[in-house]
């Protein structure tokens, strides 16, 4: 069985990939697909996690995979997701970079799946928006605290991926930039299902980022004159974003102690510069527009 593990982080897509999956799971069922209930799935892999039940030797069975799917286990491809895989909010700037337990935790993900193939998913984010919210979405109310001690120029997300490389370098990685997830949404439905056919939820970013007056008039657009391709979708959205784009949920301002306009240029900067090397790796897939 192909075993597809969204790795988050936290703070992008918000849960967004399994709910939209789990919208068409009747269609996706008929290709041999279960998104499981994620209530169902993650307290399974977190009491297995506890357990090291995943150190049964390939051919023992499969106890997990029968405590997520339940009597039903007749299909070629499950997906989880769960933003904290890596690391919970309190850890995620914990050490000297970002989920600086990554290659560690996602090795015990693997190991919980012995005998098949596993597939990690994982999406990153500017540190120069992604640390302000995962401090707004963390139990601190002190902001200066929260990054006390960190080195924030030194946040890059080819750390934990070098890490997840070097820990489990046969298991295939996709990642993707947050940022784009507005021009790429059909494509990652699609990639992490295993699926490549028309779903369900594929405006569902764009209804998030656009004004309400907007988004209607770009699915009357779409339904009146159908995207030949991705290419033509993607010139399409570009069009109605630049005219009905909500700009407070697009570049939320961020009003924070010490983090000026200097501090986000220079995140952002690095970050470019970041994504560019990863762009260049052989050793994953990397999803862009």
């Amino acid at each position: 069985m192909d075993i597809a593990i969204h790795l988050g982080a936290h703070c992008t897509d918000e849960d967004l990939i399994v709910k939209t999956l789990s919208r068409n799971g009747d269609m996706l069922r008929t290709y041999g697909v279960a998104v499981p209930p994620q209530g169902r799935a993650r307290p399974a892999i977190r009491k297995a996690l506890q357990t090291r039940r995943g150190n049964v030797m390939p051919g023992a069975g499969d106890p997990l995979i029968a405590d997520i799917l339940g009597e039903d286990t007749s299909v070629s491809r499950m997906v989880l997701s769960y933003e904290a895989f890596l690391g919970i909010y309190a850890k995620v700037l914990a050490g000297n970079t970002i989920y600086a337990e990554a290659g560690q935790r996602a090795a015990m993900l693997r190991d919980l799946f012995p005998g098949h193939n596993v597939q990690f998913f994982l999406a990153m984010r500017n540190p120069a928006t992604f640390v302000p919210a995962i401090f707004e979405a963390s139990s601190s109310d002190d902001f200066s605290a929260f990054v006390s001690g960190h080195n924030l120029a030194n946040i890059a997300w080819s750390q934990p991926i070098e890490a997840l490389r070097s820990s489990c370098p046969e298991v295939p990685l996709t990642i993707w930039c947050n940022e784009d997830l507005p021009m790429i949404w059909p494509d990652l439905l699609r990639v992490v299902s295993g699926v490549d056919v028309r779903m369900k939820g594929e405006n569902a970013v764009l209804q998030q980022i656009m004004t309400p007056s907007g988004f209607k008039r770009l699915e009357v657009y779409l339904k009146d004159n159908p995207a030949p391709s991705m290419e033509v979708w993607r010139k399409v959205v570009t069009a109605f974003l630049g005219k009905y784009a909500d700009d407070m949920k697009v570049e939320p301002e961020i009003n924070l102690p010490g983090w000026s306009e200097d501090m986000i240029a220079g995140l952002s900067d690095l970050y470019e510069r970041d994504v560019e090397g990863l762009k260049t790796r052989a050793d994953l897939t990397f999803i862009q527009p």
